[in-house]
Protein backbone atom coordinates (compact mmCIF):
# COMPACT_ATOMS: atom_id res chain seq x y z
CA UNK A 1 0.00 0.00 0.00
CA UNK A 2 1.28 3.42 -0.97
CA UNK A 3 0.37 6.11 1.55
CA UNK A 4 1.03 9.82 1.44
CA UNK A 5 1.10 11.44 4.89
CA UNK A 6 0.95 15.19 5.08
CA UNK A 7 1.85 16.52 8.49
CA UNK A 8 0.46 19.99 8.90
CA UNK A 9 2.52 22.60 10.67
CA UNK A 10 1.82 23.34 14.32
CA UNK A 11 -0.11 26.52 13.66
CA UNK A 12 -2.20 24.88 10.93
CA UNK A 13 -2.58 21.74 13.00
CA UNK A 14 -4.62 23.58 15.61
CA UNK A 15 -7.09 24.51 12.89
CA UNK A 16 -7.09 21.50 10.61
CA UNK A 17 -6.89 18.57 12.98
CA UNK A 18 -3.29 17.25 13.16
CA UNK A 19 -2.91 14.75 10.33
CA UNK A 20 -4.25 14.34 6.82
CA UNK A 21 -3.66 10.81 5.58
CA UNK A 22 -4.50 9.91 1.98
CA UNK A 23 -4.24 6.20 1.14
CA UNK A 24 -4.35 5.11 -2.50
CA UNK A 25 -4.52 1.40 -3.36
CA UNK A 26 -6.23 -1.34 -1.35
CA UNK A 27 -9.30 -0.18 0.60
CA UNK A 28 -9.13 -0.07 4.35
CA UNK A 29 -11.40 -2.62 6.02
CA UNK A 30 -13.61 -0.94 8.61
CA UNK A 31 -13.80 -3.80 11.09
CA UNK A 32 -14.92 -3.44 14.68
CA UNK A 33 -12.38 -4.14 17.35
CA UNK A 34 -12.67 -7.73 18.44
CA UNK A 35 -14.03 -7.44 21.93
CA UNK A 36 -17.26 -9.39 21.95
CA UNK A 37 -20.14 -9.27 19.47
CA UNK A 38 -21.18 -5.98 17.89
CA UNK A 39 -24.49 -4.73 16.49
CA UNK A 40 -25.22 -1.95 13.99
CA UNK A 41 -28.18 0.33 14.69
CA UNK A 42 -29.59 2.92 12.29
CA UNK A 43 -30.64 6.15 14.00
CA UNK A 44 -32.73 9.20 13.09
CA UNK A 45 -34.52 7.35 10.29
CA UNK A 46 -37.87 8.88 11.23
CA UNK A 47 -36.47 12.37 10.58
CA UNK A 48 -35.27 11.68 7.00
CA UNK A 49 -32.25 13.97 7.45
CA UNK A 50 -30.44 15.72 4.61
CA UNK A 51 -27.89 17.26 6.99
CA UNK A 52 -26.35 16.02 10.23
CA UNK A 53 -23.88 17.80 12.51
CA UNK A 54 -21.36 15.77 14.53
CA UNK A 55 -19.27 16.78 17.54
CA UNK A 56 -17.19 14.61 19.86
CA UNK A 57 -16.22 14.84 23.52
CA UNK A 58 -12.56 14.27 22.68
CA UNK A 59 -10.36 14.37 19.59
CA UNK A 60 -11.54 11.67 17.18
CA UNK A 61 -10.25 10.31 13.88
CA UNK A 62 -12.67 10.80 10.97
CA UNK A 63 -12.19 8.61 7.88
CA UNK A 64 -13.71 9.74 4.59
CA UNK A 65 -13.82 7.26 1.73
CA UNK A 66 -14.18 8.08 -1.95
CA UNK A 67 -13.79 5.09 -4.23
CA UNK A 68 -10.76 3.24 -2.87
CA UNK A 69 -9.10 6.35 -1.44
CA UNK A 70 -9.31 7.15 2.27
CA UNK A 71 -8.77 10.54 3.81
CA UNK A 72 -8.31 10.70 7.57
CA UNK A 73 -8.70 13.87 9.56
CA UNK A 74 -8.85 14.55 13.28
CA UNK A 75 -12.01 16.22 14.51
CA UNK A 76 -10.79 18.14 17.53
CA UNK A 77 -12.94 18.69 20.57
CA UNK A 78 -14.91 21.89 20.04
CA UNK A 79 -14.94 21.55 16.26
CA UNK A 80 -17.98 20.45 14.26
CA UNK A 81 -18.39 18.06 11.36
CA UNK A 82 -21.21 19.08 9.04
CA UNK A 83 -22.36 16.37 6.63
CA UNK A 84 -24.90 16.99 3.86
CA UNK A 85 -26.32 14.62 1.28
CA UNK A 86 -25.88 15.38 -2.40
CA UNK A 87 -27.60 12.54 -4.22
CA UNK A 88 -25.51 9.48 -3.33
CA UNK A 89 -22.52 11.60 -2.27
CA UNK A 90 -21.62 13.43 0.92
CA UNK A 91 -20.52 17.05 1.26
CA UNK A 92 -18.34 17.23 4.39
CA UNK A 93 -17.23 20.43 6.12
CA UNK A 94 -14.94 20.67 9.16
CA UNK A 95 -15.90 23.80 11.07
CA UNK A 96 -14.29 25.64 13.97
CA UNK A 97 -16.43 26.34 17.04
CA UNK A 98 -17.10 29.87 15.73
CA UNK A 99 -18.33 28.50 12.37
CA UNK A 100 -15.15 29.17 10.34
CA UNK A 101 -14.56 26.60 7.60
CA UNK A 102 -11.38 24.58 8.21
CA UNK A 103 -11.65 21.90 5.55
CA UNK A 104 -14.14 20.90 2.82
CA UNK A 105 -14.32 17.43 1.31
CA UNK A 106 -16.62 15.11 -0.63
CA UNK A 107 -16.90 11.35 -0.10
CA UNK A 108 -19.01 8.23 -0.53
CA UNK A 109 -18.99 7.53 3.21
CA UNK A 110 -17.64 8.93 6.46
CA UNK A 111 -16.82 6.99 9.63
CA UNK A 112 -15.52 7.72 13.09
CA UNK A 113 -13.52 5.61 15.46
CA UNK A 114 -15.32 4.31 18.55
CA UNK A 115 -16.14 7.38 20.61
CA UNK A 116 -18.89 9.35 22.30
CA UNK A 117 -20.35 11.62 19.64
CA UNK A 118 -23.23 14.05 19.51
CA UNK A 119 -25.45 13.87 16.42
CA UNK A 120 -27.97 16.57 15.60
CA UNK A 121 -30.47 17.22 12.85
CA UNK A 122 -30.66 21.02 13.06
CA UNK A 123 -33.95 22.18 14.52
CA UNK A 124 -35.27 18.64 15.06
CA UNK A 125 -33.24 16.37 17.34
CA UNK A 126 -29.93 16.10 19.19
CA UNK A 127 -28.58 12.96 20.86
CA UNK A 128 -25.37 11.47 22.27
CA UNK A 129 -24.23 8.01 21.17
CA UNK A 130 -21.32 5.76 22.04
CA UNK A 131 -19.88 3.58 19.28
CA UNK A 132 -18.56 3.92 15.74
CA UNK A 133 -20.55 6.25 13.52
CA UNK A 134 -20.99 5.69 9.79
CA UNK A 135 -22.78 8.09 7.45
CA UNK A 136 -23.84 7.35 3.88
CA UNK A 137 -26.33 8.96 1.51
CA UNK A 138 -29.13 7.18 -0.28
CA UNK A 139 -31.69 8.91 -2.49
CA UNK A 140 -30.53 12.28 -1.18
CA UNK A 141 -31.09 11.32 2.48
CA UNK A 142 -28.48 10.57 5.12
CA UNK A 143 -28.38 7.17 6.81
CA UNK A 144 -26.49 7.42 10.12
CA UNK A 145 -25.56 4.13 11.80
CA UNK A 146 -23.92 3.33 15.11
CA UNK A 147 -21.87 0.13 15.50
CA UNK A 148 -21.55 -0.70 19.16
CA UNK A 149 -20.47 -3.60 21.34
CA UNK A 150 -23.37 -5.74 22.47
CA UNK A 151 -23.06 -4.93 26.17
CA UNK A 152 -22.86 -1.22 25.44
CA UNK A 153 -25.99 -1.55 23.31
CA UNK A 154 -27.74 -3.30 26.22
CA UNK A 155 -26.83 -0.36 28.45
CA UNK A 156 -28.06 2.26 25.98
CA UNK A 157 -31.30 0.44 25.07
CA UNK A 158 -32.05 -0.29 28.72
CA UNK A 159 -31.69 3.38 29.54
CA UNK A 160 -33.94 4.29 26.61
CA UNK A 161 -36.65 1.72 27.40
CA UNK A 162 -36.71 2.27 31.19
CA UNK A 163 -35.60 5.89 31.50
CA UNK A 164 -37.48 6.79 34.71
CA UNK A 165 -37.41 3.36 36.36
CA UNK A 166 -35.63 3.02 39.70
CA UNK A 167 -36.57 -0.58 40.62
CA UNK A 168 -33.43 -2.72 40.39
CA UNK A 169 -34.98 -6.12 39.68
CA UNK A 170 -37.19 -4.74 36.91
CA UNK A 171 -34.10 -3.21 35.30
CA UNK A 172 -32.22 -6.50 35.55
CA UNK A 173 -35.12 -8.41 34.00
CA UNK A 174 -35.31 -5.89 31.17
CA UNK A 175 -31.56 -6.12 30.59
CA UNK A 176 -31.83 -9.89 30.08
CA UNK A 177 -34.59 -9.38 27.52
CA UNK A 178 -32.75 -6.60 25.66
CA UNK A 179 -29.66 -8.79 25.35
CA UNK A 180 -31.71 -11.78 24.23
CA UNK A 181 -33.45 -9.74 21.57
CA UNK A 182 -30.11 -8.49 20.21
CA UNK A 183 -28.84 -12.07 20.04
CA UNK A 184 -31.87 -13.70 18.42
CA UNK A 185 -33.09 -10.91 16.14
CA UNK A 186 -29.87 -9.59 14.63
CA UNK A 187 -30.23 -8.61 10.98
CA UNK A 188 -33.82 -7.30 11.01
CA UNK A 189 -32.91 -4.83 8.24
CA UNK A 190 -30.62 -6.88 5.94
CA UNK A 191 -31.51 -5.02 2.73
CA UNK A 192 -30.45 -1.73 4.30
CA UNK A 193 -27.20 -3.11 5.70
CA UNK A 194 -27.83 -2.78 9.44
CA UNK A 195 -29.17 -4.97 12.24
CA UNK A 196 -31.71 -2.79 14.03
CA UNK A 197 -33.43 0.58 13.86
CA UNK A 198 -33.82 2.86 16.88
CA UNK A 199 -37.64 2.78 17.05
CA UNK A 200 -40.21 0.47 18.62
CA UNK A 201 -40.05 -1.63 15.43
CA UNK A 202 -36.87 -3.03 17.01
CA UNK A 203 -35.88 -1.47 20.35
CA UNK A 204 -35.51 2.11 21.55
CA UNK A 205 -31.90 3.30 21.15
CA UNK A 206 -31.54 6.89 22.24
CA UNK A 207 -29.18 8.97 24.35
CA UNK A 208 -25.97 7.63 25.85
CA UNK A 209 -25.30 8.77 29.42
CA UNK A 210 -22.03 7.62 30.92
CA UNK A 211 -23.09 8.40 34.51
CA UNK A 212 -26.37 6.44 34.58
CA UNK A 213 -25.17 4.08 37.32
CA UNK A 214 -28.35 2.04 37.77
CA UNK A 215 -28.49 1.09 34.08
CA UNK A 216 -24.79 0.23 33.96
CA UNK A 217 -25.17 -1.85 37.10
CA UNK A 218 -28.19 -3.75 35.76
CA UNK A 219 -26.32 -4.53 32.54
CA UNK A 220 -23.21 -5.57 34.46
CA UNK A 221 -25.14 -7.71 36.95
CA UNK A 222 -26.71 -9.69 34.10
CA UNK A 223 -23.78 -9.69 31.68
CA UNK A 224 -24.10 -12.51 29.16
CA UNK A 225 -27.48 -13.71 30.49
CA UNK A 226 -30.43 -14.34 28.14
CA UNK A 227 -33.80 -16.02 28.37
CA UNK A 228 -33.83 -19.66 27.16
CA UNK A 229 -36.48 -22.23 26.29
CA UNK A 230 -35.55 -25.91 26.07
CA UNK A 231 -31.90 -24.86 26.23
CA UNK A 232 -32.07 -22.37 23.35
CA UNK A 233 -32.24 -18.57 23.45
CA UNK A 234 -35.73 -17.10 23.22
CA UNK A 235 -36.61 -14.15 21.02
CA UNK A 236 -38.15 -12.17 23.90
CA UNK A 237 -40.83 -9.54 23.52
CA UNK A 238 -42.03 -6.93 25.97
CA UNK A 239 -44.81 -4.38 26.01
CA UNK A 240 -45.28 -1.15 27.96
CA UNK A 241 -48.57 -2.22 29.60
CA UNK A 242 -50.38 -5.51 28.99
CA UNK A 243 -53.75 -4.28 30.32
CA UNK A 244 -54.32 -7.25 32.61
CA UNK A 245 -53.42 -10.11 30.28
CA UNK A 246 -50.68 -10.86 27.79
CA UNK A 247 -51.42 -12.42 24.41
CA UNK A 248 -50.54 -15.89 23.15
CA UNK A 249 -48.60 -16.46 19.94
CA UNK A 250 -45.12 -16.62 18.43
CA UNK A 251 -42.45 -13.96 18.33
CA UNK A 252 -42.04 -13.91 14.55
CA UNK A 253 -44.33 -15.73 12.16
CA UNK A 254 -42.76 -14.36 9.00
CA UNK A 255 -39.13 -15.32 9.27
CA UNK A 256 -37.91 -18.37 11.22
CA UNK A 257 -34.89 -17.64 13.35
CA UNK A 258 -33.13 -18.82 16.45
CA UNK A 259 -35.49 -18.37 19.38
CA UNK A 260 -38.67 -18.06 17.28
CA UNK A 261 -40.03 -21.45 18.37
CA UNK A 262 -41.05 -20.22 21.83
CA UNK A 263 -44.86 -20.06 22.11
CA UNK A 264 -45.79 -16.99 24.11
CA UNK A 265 -48.41 -18.08 26.63
CA UNK A 266 -51.14 -15.78 27.94
CA UNK A 267 -50.55 -14.60 31.49
CA UNK A 268 -53.12 -12.89 33.70
CA UNK A 269 -51.33 -9.87 35.12
CA UNK A 270 -52.72 -8.01 38.10
CA UNK A 271 -49.66 -5.83 38.54
CA UNK A 272 -50.34 -3.09 35.97
CA UNK A 273 -53.88 -2.17 37.06
CA UNK A 274 -52.80 1.24 38.33
CA UNK A 275 -51.27 2.35 35.05
CA UNK A 276 -53.15 5.13 33.17
CA UNK A 277 -53.29 2.95 30.04
CA UNK A 278 -54.57 -0.17 31.77
CA UNK A 279 -57.84 0.70 30.03
CA UNK A 280 -58.41 3.40 27.43
CA UNK A 281 -60.74 4.55 24.68
CA UNK A 282 -60.51 6.83 21.66
CA UNK A 283 -62.66 7.93 18.74
CA UNK A 284 -61.92 8.37 15.06
CA UNK A 285 -64.10 9.58 12.19
CA UNK A 286 -65.73 6.65 10.41
CA UNK A 287 -64.91 7.95 6.93
CA UNK A 288 -61.25 8.46 7.88
CA UNK A 289 -60.90 4.93 9.24
CA UNK A 290 -62.74 3.40 6.27
CA UNK A 291 -60.43 5.28 3.88
CA UNK A 292 -57.34 3.89 5.60
CA UNK A 293 -58.72 0.34 5.64
CA UNK A 294 -59.59 0.50 1.95
CA UNK A 295 -56.20 1.96 0.94
CA UNK A 296 -54.12 -0.45 2.96
CA UNK A 297 -55.82 -3.80 2.45
CA UNK A 298 -58.16 -3.56 -0.53
CA UNK A 299 -60.73 -5.62 1.40
CA UNK A 300 -64.25 -4.55 2.21
CA UNK A 301 -63.88 -2.11 5.14
CA UNK A 302 -67.30 -3.09 6.52
CA UNK A 303 -66.17 -6.72 6.86
CA UNK A 304 -62.92 -5.63 8.54
CA UNK A 305 -64.78 -3.39 11.00
CA UNK A 306 -67.15 -6.27 11.82
CA UNK A 307 -64.16 -8.48 12.67
CA UNK A 308 -62.59 -5.74 14.79
CA UNK A 309 -65.81 -5.49 16.81
CA UNK A 310 -65.13 -8.98 18.19
CA UNK A 311 -63.58 -8.83 21.68
CA UNK A 312 -62.24 -12.40 21.46
CA UNK A 313 -58.51 -13.05 21.25
CA UNK A 314 -57.75 -15.62 18.56
CA UNK A 315 -54.58 -16.01 16.53
CA UNK A 316 -56.10 -14.85 13.22
CA UNK A 317 -58.01 -12.00 14.86
CA UNK A 318 -54.92 -10.95 16.83
CA UNK A 319 -52.91 -10.75 13.59
CA UNK A 320 -55.61 -8.62 11.97
CA UNK A 321 -55.83 -6.29 14.97
CA UNK A 322 -52.07 -5.80 15.01
CA UNK A 323 -52.01 -5.05 11.27
CA UNK A 324 -54.80 -2.49 11.64
CA UNK A 325 -53.11 -0.91 14.67
CA UNK A 326 -49.93 -0.42 12.66
CA UNK A 327 -51.78 1.05 9.67
CA UNK A 328 -53.80 3.49 11.76
CA UNK A 329 -50.76 4.41 13.84
CA UNK A 330 -48.70 5.34 10.79
CA UNK A 331 -51.53 7.38 9.25
CA UNK A 332 -53.26 9.00 12.24
CA UNK A 333 -50.87 8.65 15.16
CA UNK A 334 -50.33 6.03 17.84
CA UNK A 335 -52.83 7.45 20.34
CA UNK A 336 -55.87 6.10 18.43
CA UNK A 337 -55.24 2.36 18.81
CA UNK A 338 -52.69 1.98 21.59
CA UNK A 339 -52.43 -1.82 21.81
CA UNK A 340 -53.39 -5.11 20.14
CA UNK A 341 -56.11 -5.71 22.74
CA UNK A 342 -59.05 -3.65 21.54
CA UNK A 343 -62.49 -3.74 19.95
CA UNK A 344 -64.40 -1.15 17.92
CA UNK A 345 -67.94 0.17 18.10
CA UNK A 346 -69.12 1.69 14.82
CA UNK A 347 -71.49 4.65 14.73
CA UNK A 348 -72.69 6.68 11.75
CA UNK A 349 -70.03 9.38 12.00
CA UNK A 350 -67.46 7.93 14.36
CA UNK A 351 -65.83 4.73 15.54
CA UNK A 352 -65.18 4.26 19.26
CA UNK A 353 -62.13 2.18 20.06
CA UNK A 354 -61.86 0.58 23.50
CA UNK A 355 -58.77 -1.28 24.59
CA UNK A 356 -56.39 -2.41 27.29
CA UNK A 357 -52.68 -1.78 27.60
CA UNK A 358 -50.06 -0.19 25.38
CA UNK A 359 -48.00 -1.95 22.73
CA UNK A 360 -48.36 -5.42 21.21
CA UNK A 361 -49.26 -7.11 24.55
CA UNK A 362 -46.78 -10.00 24.14
CA UNK A 363 -44.25 -11.16 26.72
CA UNK A 364 -43.15 -9.04 29.65
CA UNK A 365 -45.37 -6.21 30.84
CA UNK A 366 -42.98 -3.42 31.77
CA UNK A 367 -45.48 -1.71 34.07
CA UNK A 368 -46.18 -5.04 35.77
CA UNK A 369 -42.48 -5.85 36.13
CA UNK A 370 -41.88 -2.49 37.80
CA UNK A 371 -44.67 -3.15 40.30
CA UNK A 372 -43.42 -6.69 40.98
CA UNK A 373 -39.96 -5.30 41.68
CA UNK A 374 -41.50 -2.65 43.95
CA UNK A 375 -43.17 -5.47 45.89
CA UNK A 376 -39.81 -7.18 46.43
CA UNK A 377 -39.86 -9.87 43.72
CA UNK A 378 -36.62 -10.87 42.04
CA UNK A 379 -35.52 -10.74 38.42
CA UNK A 380 -35.97 -14.51 38.18
CA UNK A 381 -39.49 -14.35 39.61
CA UNK A 382 -40.45 -11.58 37.18
CA UNK A 383 -39.16 -13.43 34.11
CA UNK A 384 -40.63 -16.76 35.22
CA UNK A 385 -44.03 -15.12 35.65
CA UNK A 386 -44.20 -13.56 32.18
CA UNK A 387 -42.37 -16.37 30.35
CA UNK A 388 -43.68 -19.68 31.76
CA UNK A 389 -41.36 -22.60 31.06
CA UNK A 390 -38.32 -20.42 30.35
CA UNK A 391 -34.99 -20.31 32.14
CA UNK A 392 -32.13 -17.84 32.40
CA UNK A 393 -28.89 -18.98 30.75
CA UNK A 394 -26.04 -17.95 28.49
Amino acid sequence: MICLSIHIARRQRRNFGIVLLICLSLPVIFAARENGPHVTIAVFGLFRPERIDVTTRQDAIITMRKGTADVRQVLARGQRLQVESQGEQLKIDFLESDGRLLLAHSADAVRTEETVCTLSVPGLIRRDFFGRLELKARRNLLQPRITVQEESAVHQILQSEMADVQQTEALRAQAVLVRGYLRTSKGRHPRDGYDFCDTTHCQFFTDFNAVSDRFSQAATDTQGLVLTFLGKPVQPLYTAVCGGRTLAGFADRDRPKEGSSYPFRPVSCGFCTGHPLFEWEATVETQELVRILREESGKDPAETLANLAEPEEKDELNSLKQAIRMRVGRKLGWNIIRSNRYSVEVHSNSVRVRGQGSGHNFGLCQAGAIEMSRQGMSMKEILSFYFPGCSIGR
